[in-house]
């Protein structure tokens, strides 16, 4: 009996050791390229560092001054208008692939059509729609053939309002619809359809049956694809803005996101970027947490 359990033991903490030797790479690599980044960062947003040299602690200061910085507020107030379209950005694509889902002569191809934009990706159409939107682009041109007068003044990446406004229909809206129709397509697989059966059989229409089984059914689904595009929003629109506006028309399309990689690399103002960074850090971390609590709901669910 003794040997036994001595036998079980010795596997058990073989085992250990074979998993820790397995790990050991990945821990590695999430330590090196994960967490000293992470630290990293917060020690230099304390300092005043150009990227060369040795840093130069200054405590708070760069807080400080983020704080009483316009580019700062114009960020946050350029992230909560891009937010705002994120209802629209999940809703739509949602609209379309139930649309899809019922049955559309043609579907097939209008599924690639709307797929198109997340092939050629936001840099290409960051410039694509950089040069159709300009105020001598091929738009004015059509305008003004068409006999409007002043159509070059129609120039919606000159002004700050109609600016933030057209890259949050872009890139939160527009550029999501194929990849949205794709996901909630595939979510929609998975519903039995003797649910549907069953509702048809208590008289409901199409709508009610998007709203009633449908939604629920893929309940998680949106709420992940919700997520998602928060994250996308806080940190990943550097590529459109850089190439569509440039952040402008002044501190028209600025975000968290892009003032940190001017900072950093246009002013090379590496400490003060730091802090940046950190705020935008915090931002992701609380969309994270929300996502995992998410997850453990729909699990106890």
């Amino acid at each position: 009996m003794n040997n036994q359990l001595r036998k079980k033991r010795f596997r058990m903490s073989q085992d250990a050791k074979d998993g820790w030797i397995l790990l050991t790479p990945l821990l590695l690599l999430t330590g090196i390229f994960l967490v000293y980044p992470i630290i990293a960062n917060f020690y230099y947003s304390f300092t005043k560092w150009k990227g060369l040299g040795t840093p130069v602690f200054v405590g708070f200061d760069n807080y400080v001054r983020m704080f009483q910085d316009d580019r700062f507020y114009s960020s946050l107030k350029n992230l909560f208008i891009l937010v705002l379209y994120i209802p629209l950005g999940v809703g739509l694509p949602l609209v379309i692939a139930n649309v899809l889902r019922t049955g559309l002569k043609g579907w097939k191809i209008y599924r690639g059509l709307l797929y198109l934009p997340n092939i050629l990706g936001p840099v290409i159409l960051g410039t694509i729609f950089s040069v159709i939107l300009s105020q001598v682009g091929p738009i004015t041109e059509i305008l003004t053939r068409m006999g409007f007068e002043n159509a070059n003044q129609i120039y919606l990446l000159g002004k700050s309002n109609s600016a933030i406004n057209t890259l949050s229909f872009i890139f939160v809206v527009w550029m999501r619809v194929g990849f949205g129709c794709i996901y909630f397509l595939a979510a929609m697989s998975t519903i039995d359809n003797s649910l549907y059966d069953a509702a048809k059989i208590d008289g409901t229409n199409k709508f009610q049956d998007f709203i009633h089984v449908t939604i629920p059914g893929i309940k998680f689904s949106i709420q992940f694809f919700t997520v998602l595009a928060f994250i996308e929003v806080f940190a990943r629109m550097y590529g459109i803005i850089f190439t569509l506006t440039g952040g402008g028309p002044g501190y028209a399309t600025y975000t968290l996101e892009f003032g940190v990689y001017m900072l950093s690399f246009g002013a090379y103002q590496k400490g003060y970027a730091a802090a940046w960074s950190v705020i935008l850090f915090f931002f992701c971390a609380i969309i994270a947490l929300i996502q995992i609590r998410l997850i453990k709901q729909e699990e106890n669910s």
